[in-house]
């Protein structure tokens, strides 16, 4: 009895210690950094863009679709959904969204969070750190984050603005959602704003896609919106294993957002943080592990 006791026990520290590998690795990716003029040459549009965009109905009863794409020969595996912000039925939903949180709080996946909140749509947002207040080992490993920027949930502030970083905010209206990309967190930028999720930068910009001194290929997790301003279309790109998908650059992300139809775009936390769930699953092709410092979605 006491050998199969010990053995469960083996097989259990094994087991946790493989996932903790698998986390630190999936989130150690080397992505090298390469010229833009390079990148343009090496990977160009057709290979991660497709001549139409194939979308799929996700909701029989509301206009939001997603589409799912890859191409072996790049590799590339990304996946994005589009929905109507006029919907009047659309709800924002977002962790965390009680205003007792303190400023390091323990997170949740935003898998989890999908399925507490019955979202159709989740994914992860904003860039974070651990108890040290670095991006550490110990902040990839655990649990406990402070999130980096702006995150507004009903008009209460989360956590205060970070200049340095875009965001997206929704402000409710008489049929939907007003949305906007708001190229740098400060007060008056996100002032009377309902919700506000901070991200990294401004990747397209009023329809001109932005330039960035390197690319590097990584997952991403990205949010645009359409020329008029109704429909959001959300980006999310796999990368954590390169030999089946490479995932994407900046600059590659606005250039699908802009084929897409939409004027301006920003990324949120990308690499190992980057997730989409539709209707309380992952849509990745690989487990995610990472406990995201703060997720949004969208139900009816």
């Amino acid at each position: 009895m006491r050998q199969l006791s010990h053995c469960i026990k083996n097989f259990t520290f094994k087991l946790l210690f493989l996932l903790a590998l698998t986390l630190v690795f999936n989130s150690c990716v080397s992505h090298p950094y390469i010229e833009p003029e390079q990148e343009l040459v090496l990977f160009p549009e057709e290979l991660y863009i497709p001549q139409t965009f194939e979308w799929k109905e996700l909701d029989s009863d509301h206009d939001i679709e997603y589409l799912d794409f890859e191409n072996k020969t790049f590799p590339i595996i990304y996946h994005a959904v589009k929905i109507n912000l006029q919907d009047p039925d659309l709800q924002i939903e977002a962790f965390p969204g009680t205003p007792d949180i303190p400023t390091l709080f323990k997170s949740e996946r935003t898998l989890e969070f999908a399925r507490k909140t019955d979202c159709t749509v989740a994914i992860n947002a904003s860039p974070f750190c651990g108890k040290s207040g670095k991006w550490d080992l110990a902040a990839k490993l655990g649990s406990t984050r402070q999130i980096v920027g702006t995150h507004i949930i009903n008009r209460v502030e989360f956590s205060p603005p970070n200049q340095r970083y875009a965001a997206l905010s929704f402000t409710k209206n008489e049929t939907g959602w007003n949305a906007k990309v708001i190229r740098s967190q400060t007060e008056e930028t996100l002032n009377n704003c309902d919700f506000a999720f901070g991200g990294f930068y401004v990747i397209l910009e009023n329809g001109i896609e932005q330039t960035f001194r390197a690319a590097n290929h990584d997952s991403r997790t990205a949010a645009g919106l359409s020329e008029d301003g109704k429909y959001l279309f959300i980006l999310v790109a796999e990368g954590e294993f390169p030999h089946q998908s490479k995932g994407l650059s900046f600059q590659q992300c606005a250039k699908i957002f802009k084929k897409m139809g939409c004027s301006n775009a920003l990324e949120f936390d990308g690499g190992g943080s980057a997730q989409l769930c539709l209707n309380g699953k992952s849509v990745l092709s690989y487990p995610n592990l990472r406990y995201q410092a703060n997720s949004f979605g969208f139900r009816y």
